[in-house]
Parts: C-alpha cells; structure tokens; sequence
C-alpha cells in the first residue's frame, strides 16, 4: 500500500512511502526511522494507537516535545 505522510520532527518532509498490507503505524515509524517515543502520529487529525492498521487519506507524524 503507498502511503503519503507528512513528518514533523526537526523540519517539515512530504512521504510516500510504500507498506505492505497491513501494516500497523509502528511500522510506519521502523520504516521512517522514527522513535515511536518521540512522537504523536496522526490521522485525519485524530491521534492514532500505533498498533493500529494504517487507514486514512492524511497521516502526519509530530514530535513531542516535554520538559521539565
């Protein structure tokens, strides 16, 4: 399945990328390099467990950002 994602972590990056079926978010993320504990994936606008399957027409991938 192709996939089109856009990343924000340490600059903005428009993705196609291709899944196979099936895939899970946390797939995703392993195929983007991305630390799952470093961001909040969305979509549609609606945060998504990343053990869910990938669906939707606009996924965007956010860093998190926390201090202390």
């Amino acid at each position: 399945m192709k996939v089109s994602v856009k990343v924000f972590t340490g600059g903005v990056s428009d993705r196609e990328v291709e899944l196979p079926g099936g895939s899970t978010y946390f797939d995703l993320l392993s195929f983007l390099k991305v630390n799952p504990e470093t961001v909040v994936v969305f979509r549609d606008g609606t945060p998504v467990a990343f053990d869910s399957a990938i669906e939707g027409s606009r996924i965007e991938v956010l860093r998190v950002v926390s201090g202390g």
